[in-house]
Formats: structure tokens, C-alpha cells, sequence
């Protein structure tokens, strides 16, 4: 949804409005409806959004990786919007690590308004990432909190490592620092898959031993195509 300026290009000149009131016109936007990137919309855009009641997904890494521009997130949310991170794809986005994505949704936007006051705090961005999140997918009833009658999805850090230390304030080290390596179990709808940072459902070992033998065919070819 307007990731690029050239998409909000041919959207005005091929509906003569923008894609956001083009959507509507069609029926599409409801609270069902989640909205990608959406880096190009303006405030007429951000208001219609808001009577929808639809999601916002910001993609701060994909954006940036890609040249694509910077989303009025800050907007969105004062105007009410449910706003959630997302990594986007592998291709344009080189690491699908959402603690990334979520560091850098928090802070990109200060550079757009100077009151530190309108800043996305670790505590809203937390809030952005577990609520919104699941409201923006229709599952706010079977997850995204931790209460009785949901689904037991939780993930537990070591806030023993390194990078979550000293332990001032572990929730701002997990959004603003760099909690490289600090998850320490996973449990989605109250299935184990991840101890001690290793993930049970997956072999890893095999699964990195393909990636690096795909990686020595791909120069075996190259090499063979150059100078067969």
C-alpha cells in the first residue's frame, strides 16, 4: 500500500484520488483490513484510514533497505491508528529480526518531530508490537496479552546477558539496545519450540549445512558459466 512515490504516482493518475480513498470507494478498508508500508499517504489519507478502523503495518528496515521513504507513524498514532511492525520479506529486508524491526520503528521518527513528548516510548512500542500486532491480524482475542483464556504464546529472555545489563530498565534494553542472543525459551499456544535459545522444532545444523552447500553451488556455477 503506497510503499513507493511511484506507486502514488500511478494511483493519481490512474484514479485521478488517492489509493487510500480508492480502496474505500471499492469497500475495502474495514477493521480487517491491514495496510503495508504505507509510506506515502498524507493527513487526508490518515484520517480516512482512522474512520475505517484498518492497520497500519510499518516495515522501518524494508523502507530504509529499499529507499522507499519514511511512514508519518507518529501521525497515524495520534490520529488513533492501530500501528504494528512487521520485517517484510527476505528479499527486502536481508534479517527477519522483528526486535530489530521494532528498535528501529521506535526511534526512526524522532528525527520528524522534535518534541520528545510525541516519541514512540519502549512501553508503546511493546504495546504496538504484542496488541496491536494481533488486533491487526483479527487474532486480539486469542492472543497478543497475557491473560487468563488466551493462548499461551510467551517468550522469555535472559536478562542476564551482556547486552540486557545493567538492569536499569530491561524492557527499554530490550527495544533500544541490543539484545543480540538474549531469548531464552519460546512457547506458541503453549508448545515449547525454542530452550535455551536453541529452536526444537528445527535442525538447525542441517538447515545451515544446506544454506552454505546452495551458497558453494551458486559459485560452482558462476565459475563454470564464466569460463566454460
Amino acid at each position: 500500500m503506497l510503499e513507493t512515490r511511484t506507486q502514488h504516482r500511478l494511483a493519481q493518475e490512474r484514479y485521478s484520488i488517492s489509493a487510500v480513498q480508492h480502496l474505500h470507494n471499492l469497500g475495502c478498508l474495514s477493521p480487517r483490513t491491514s495496510l503495508a508500508h504505507s509510506v506515502w499517504i498524507d493527513d487526508a489519507d490518515i484520517a480516512l484510514i482512522a474512520t475505517t478502523g484498518a492497520t497500519l503495518i510499518l516495515n522501518p528496515v524494508s523502507n530504509l533497505r529499499l529507499g522507499s521513504g519514511l511512514a508519518l507513524i507518529l501521525k497515524c498514532l495520534k490520529a488513533r491508528l492501530n500501528v504494528f511492525f512487521g520485517c517484510d520479506g527476505a528479499a527486502s529486508n536481508d534479517a527477519q529480526n522483528l526486535l530489530e524491526a521494532i528498535k528501529l520503528g521506535t526511534i526512526l521518527h524522532t528525527v520528524s518531530d522534535g518534541d520528545y513528548e510525541n516519541w514512540i516510548t519502549p512501553e508503546r512500542a511493546i504495546e504496538m508490537a504484542t496488541v496491536g500486532g494481533a488486533k491487526g491480524v483479527n487474532l486480539s482475542d486469542r492472543t497478543g496479552t497475557i491473560a487468563a483464556g488466551m493462548e499461551a504464546d510467551l517468550v522469555l529472555y535472559n536478562l542476564n546477558h551482556p547486552s540486557m545489563l545493567p538492569r536499569t530498565n530491561p524492557l527499554q534494553l530490550l527495544v533500544l539496545g541490543r539484545p543480540t542472543e538474549v531469548v531464552e525459551s519460546v512457547w506458541i499456544r503453549g508448545q515449547q519450540i525454542a530452550d535455551r535459545g536453541r529452536v526444537l522444532t528445527v535442525d538447525t545444523d542441517a538447515l545451515h549445512q544446506a544454506l552454505r552447500q546452495h551458497s558453494l553451488d551458486l559459485e560452482r556455477a558462476k565459475f563454470q558459466h564464466r569460463f566454460g
